[in-house]
């Protein structure tokens, strides 16, 4: 009998071949590889800059083989606008960013961008906390969660309730597309891929701005072996942080 073999994945292009430096489980890599994967789709030569913020996504210059440039604290909307600004209508601008950094100390630039809809692509990494400075407490962290700086849970009466940040972002006219998909289950895994893609087809052909978020997982900062923070998460965010497309181009929000 004879064995035929079929390729169903490979080694995407834009990805480097540089060792990830990610902690053991976390989604960053994830991330990374359907980034590289979305890049992937437009033709050989397309000019695609990437903007990196702080902490953990400051390492992607490092593992996606496309020109990309650290952000200050706060600074990674402004910086892609400028280069949007820059590049014009001839090549792609993307931005990589924490929740901790995108929607607390950057929060003002991404919503004015976004009222202004900049024709640029924003990738928000969410994993609830705010994983360079040792897990502390994030814009997202959800009620009763520990945190380095919250040991004792999240009271509401002390820090307030998380904001959904995607949906509130979905409301702003002048956004063209958002989604939000969690980066640690195999199904929404995939669609993410289609969307980070879409999203950037969205910039490239309509010039409009594009929002995706994605949740995430820091077994590290949860002191939770993977499997067990997979669990943890999928179960804290159900109902809170829902995935799915919110709003595209043709049909506008979407309920």
């Amino acid at each position: 009998m004879e064995l035929k073999f079929e390729q169903i994945a490979g080694f995407p292009k834009s990805l480097s071949e540089t060792p990830q430096h990610f902690c053991p489980g976390c989604t960053h890599g994830v991330n990374t590889r359907l980034l590289a994967e979305a890049i992937d789709t437009f033709p050989a030569g397309e000019k695609i800059v990437g903007v990196c913020g702080m902490g953990c996504s400051g390492l992607l210059p490092d593992y996606l083989d496309v020109k990309m440039v650290a952000a200050p604290p706060g600074q990674a909307i402004p910086v892609a606008v400028g280069l949007s600004h820059e590049i014009g209508g001839k090549g792609l601008v993307f931005a990589y960013v924490g929740e901790g950094d995108l929607y607390g100390r950057g929060l003002s630039a991404l919503l004015h961008a976004a009222k202004r809809g900049e024709s640029l692509t924003v990738i928000c990494a969410n994993n609830l906390n705010m994983g360079m400075s040792g897990g502390h407490l994030s814009p997202t962290t959800l009620l009763g969660q520990e945190t380095a700086t919250t040991p004792d849970g999240t009271p509401a009466t002390k820090y307030g309730v998380p904001i959904d940040f995607t949906r509130f972002i979905t409301g702003i006219p002048a956004v063209s597309l958002v989604a939000r998909f969690k980066g640690f289950t195999a199904g929404e895994i995939k669609k993410g891929r289609g969307y980070i893609a879409r999203a950037l087809k969205v910039q490239k052909y309509l010039g409009g701005f594009s929002f995706i978020e994605i949740l995430g997982i820091c077994p590290t900062n949860l002191e939770l072996p993977p499997a067990e923070a997979v669990m943890r998460t999928k179960t804290a965010v159900a109902g809170i942080y829902p995935s799915g497309i919110f709003k595209t181009p043709e049909a506008g929000i979407l309920t």
